[in-house]
């Protein structure tokens, strides 16, 4: 339910962006520039807005794209449980005209007509605007994404779940059933080596057959690290693409992006019944903390008021990593500034999870 009323929001989102672009190029700049000589504060931000253009239509556009593309994802992830393979077809075959009609037709017409007395309404000061703060804070997010990158959000090869190209098609059969997967990435000799993606529905429709998952992989999609990610949300748009091999400057597979994992960075964590990674931070009867080596040390200290310090690494793990210089031993224990962390699970190549503690306020 809640993946629904992020496809309400988005809507609205949608009719927020038509109509203030059309009313930033429909609105009387007389009369505006008569309110800006009055003191009208909203008017004389317009003014500065259009000596600028590009600018303001380009996020418009980009505030409309992004909106659309969180919507079908959120829609269809909502209705996948229901409806299975045919939920991206029936989001499509809904949702498309109606974001047109309600999202830009209609927000467009009324805001043609209305434009001067709109322009007084979108182009406020900060502190003036109508919306609530998780509105706010999601709108944020939008524009965050293209100061994003693909490596902030991939998914490391180490959590992936994947099969090799000589793999049956019973065990991709298995692993759909048991794990809830809609796309399995295939490897070929070494797991760093992805050459592909497996789709469930391709399965049903051409499992009976096929020999080899070979016989049923899709090409791979490849993305450098570096990619900012509203630029990936427009490409896997435009090519209907919902995942994507992320690889390192040296051609090495270092990770899988997904439509989901993009949608994550708007509108927060979205957990299905499939979901089986437990949250990645967990308070303890002993008043220390369980933390994922996978958590994100950003959104760590904001959610936890913490102060971990964040260098050349994303994660927990990468924290760890760098302070030890070597991979840890489970037990193992170090110290950062205000924090004690003790390593809980780790195995030859990773750090899974660990236990923090804060240390005791100093006497003063």
């Amino acid at each position: 339910m809640m993946l629904l009323w992020v496809a309400v929001f988005c809507l609205a989102v949608t009719m927020f962006f038509s109509a203030a672009e059309m009313s930033f190029i429909a609105a009387n700049r007389l009369r505006i520039r008569h309110l800006a000589e009055e003191g009208n504060t909203t008017a004389a931000a317009y003014l500065d807005a259009f000596r600028r253009p590009e600018r303001t239509l380009s996020t418009a556009m980009m505030g409309v794209t992004i909106s659309h593309i969180v919507a079908s994802s959120a829609a269809t992830f909502a209705l996948l449980p229901t409806l299975g393979g045919m939920a991206p077809l029936v989001v499509t075959a809904i949702l498309t005209p109606i974001m047109l009609v309600f999202g830009e037709i209609i927000p467009k017409a009324v805001a043609r007509e209305w434009a001067t007395a709109l322009i007084v309404r979108v182009y406020r000061e900060p502190g003036e605007a109508d919306v609530t703060s998780q509105e706010a804070e999601m709108i944020d997010k939008i524009f965050d994404l293209g100061d994003t990158t693909v490596r902030e959000i991939m998914v490391p090869l180490v959590d992936v779940t994947m099969l090799p190209a000589t793999a049956s098609v019973r065990d991709a059969v298995d692993l759909i059933r048991d794990r809830g997967f809609s796309r399995i990435p295939i490897y070929r000799e070494r797991e760093t080596n992805l050459v592909g993606v497996v789709a469930a529905m391709d399965i049903l429709r051409r499992g009976a057959e096929a020999r080899r998952l070979d016989d049923l992989m899709r090409p791979p999609y490849y993305v450098p690290e570096t990619k900012r990610i509203d630029d990936l949300l427009r490409e896997m748009q435009r090519g209907r693409m919902h995942l994507a091999i992320v690889v390192d400057e040296y051609g090495g597979s270092t990770g899988i992006v997904t439509l989901e994992d993009i949608v994550e960075e708007i509108v927060g964590e979205i957990q299905d019944e499939h979901d089986r990674s437990p949250a990645p931070v967990d308070r303890l009867p002993d008043g220390t903390y369980w933390v994922a080596g996978r958590a994100n040390i950003d959104e760590l200290n904001e959610a936890m008021g913490w102060t971990l310090p964040k260098q050349d690494y994303e994660t927990v793990a990468g924290l760890v990593l760098a302070t030890l210089g070597r991979i840890p031993r489970t037990g193992e224990e170090l110290q950062v500034p205000g924090y004690t962390i003790t390593v809980l699970e780790a195995g030859p190549r990773h750090v899974a999870a660990v236990k923090i503690a804060l240390a005791p306020p100093r006497q003063a």
